[in-house]
């Protein structure tokens, strides 16, 4: 009897199965995770790829549009179309993709060799194609703003992309809510 007992003690064969499900589980679980946060990574790198060329059409718009100088929400929607597309033809899909273009001008300096830095509430506007804000809005950056050789201070123009995070990073990390994935490029003006 006592032969018995340390035989069913000595004998391990189930429990390297059972260790060996548990091992899997857990590289399996691991692997999903590092994949999810690579997916996760590589939209943020398109998205500020996406804003940063965004910002530069802004800031060349006066080629695209040379009949209409002042920038309108029917560019800023022309925009999102082309930053949705592009989002597209890499595989990302886009559909709650939204936008915020912000931009900043400034007054003529007065008096003369003044260096003060006067928003112009007029020009100064900001356009959205949905619920996106920047992470530091672009009035708190006005010092960005250089002096120009003709003693003008350079408008300012920022373009924010948001998107949703992927659907897996959601159903993997769906203790608490996730942010948006937010990606801002500044520019100045010609």
């Amino acid at each position: 009897m006592s032969k018995k007992n340390n035989t069913l003690i000595n004998n391990q064969g189930g429990a390297i199965i059972v260790e060996f499900a548990f091992v899997t589980f857990i590289i399996v679980l691991f692997i999903k995770l590092l994949i999810t946060i690579a997916e996760y990574q590589s939209i943020s790198g398109k998205l500020d790829r996406l804003s940063y060329s965004a910002a530069g059409i802004i800031r060349e718009r006066g080629r695209l549009y040379p009949h209409d100088p002042e920038l309108n929400q029917q560019q800023v929607d022309q925009l999102k179309d082309l930053v949705q597309r592009a989002l597209l033809n890499s595989g990302v899909p886009a559909d709650n993709l939204t936008m915020r273009v912000e931009t900043l001008h400034f007054n003529p300096i007065e008096p003369p060799g003044s260096r003060q830095q006067q928003v112009d509430e007029h020009k100064s506007l900001s356009f959205s194609t949905g619920d996106c804000s920047p992470v530091q809005p672009l009035r708190g950056l006005v010092a960005l703003s250089p002096l120009s050789q003709s003693e003008r201070w350079v408008p300012l123009y920022q373009v924010t992309i948001c998107l949703p995070p992927p659907q897996r990073y959601r159903d993997l990390m769906s203790v608490s809510p996730l942010p948006t994935l937010k990606s801002s490029a500044i520019t100045i003006g010609r």
